[in-house]
């Protein structure tokens, strides 16, 4: 069997075989399919078995289990790839040593601050949270659309919980003072303050649709962008984040 190199090479180039081998397949079968010449499918069912992906009975071919699974991996491979190339814009402006599972960023959406479109990235997290039951939250800064965002959803009977800096409470109570208040006397909001630094805020909802977790990154100008995900693996990653800040957190006096 060839090195991991020439192997994953082998899936790249020929995974439309390997899905269409998941049932026994003859090759001019093969060649109606992928309507490809019938020399092409010689030179891809040689390479495939070469590699131990592809096994033949009689006239007949198929993938093998290990070509069965490692098509599904190279697929997720695919996709968590494409999900880093499309988060990089927004999470460019983190430290290098920032760990965030590939697994969080599968699927998720990606909303990042345009010249034409600044507000684009809050507008996505309102949509998200609108009819959360229950939010929990981490904040290094405070910007006047969250603070909206929080304070309506205390109006509509959410339970939220909130973890900021001392750097974003000192805002909060100097710049914004009605909010401030507001949210401090709120009976179903549980405010707390951590002196740890936050290179970014996170953020997790329950709505009618099921859990939902979102990355905010910040830049000096304000926001890069958010990104957000109903996937288990975002939501459990955000989920210890917040349990990590909460931890290191003490009730807002």
């Amino acid at each position: 069997m060839g090195g991991p190199p020439e192997f994953v090479d082998t899936i790249a180039r020929r995974r439309e075989l390997l899905t269409l081998l998941v049932e026994p397949r003859t090759k001019p079968e093969l060649v109606e399919a992928t309507d490809v010449a019938r020399s092409t499918i010689d030179r891809a069912i040689e390479s495939l078995r070469a590699d131990g992906l592809v096994s033949r009975e009689g006239s007949t071919y198929t993938a093998t289990y290990a070509g069965r699974h490692a098509g599904d991996a190279y697929d997720r491979f695919v996709s968590r790839t494409q999900a880093l190339q499309a988060a990089q814009p927004v999470l460019d402006p983190l430290p290098p040593d920032i760990s965030i599972p590939a697994a969080a960023l599968d699927g998720a959406t990606v909303i990042e601050t345009t010249p034409e479109a600044p507000l684009a990235p809050v507008q996505h997290n309102a949509e998200r949270i609108a009819e959360a039951s229950e939010f929990l939250g981490t904040g290094p800064t405070v910007i006047p659309q969250y603070t909206e965002q929080i304070t309506a959803l205390v109006e509509d009977g959410a339970t939220v919980e909130l973890v900021l800096t001392d750097g974003a409470v000192d805002a909060l109570r100097e710049n914004y003072t009605e909010d401030y208040e507001q949210l401090r006397g709120a009976a179903d909001l549980s405010l707390s303050v951590t002196a740890e630094p936050m290179p970014y805020a996170v953020w997790t909802a329950q709505t009618p649709d099921g859990p939902v977790s979102g990355l905010v990154v910040y830049t000096d100008s304000g926001i890069s962008g958010v990104v957000t995900n109903d996937a288990g693996a975002m939501n459990e990653w955000v989920c210890a984040e917040y349990e990590s800040y909460l931890s290191s957190a003490h009730p807002l006096d």
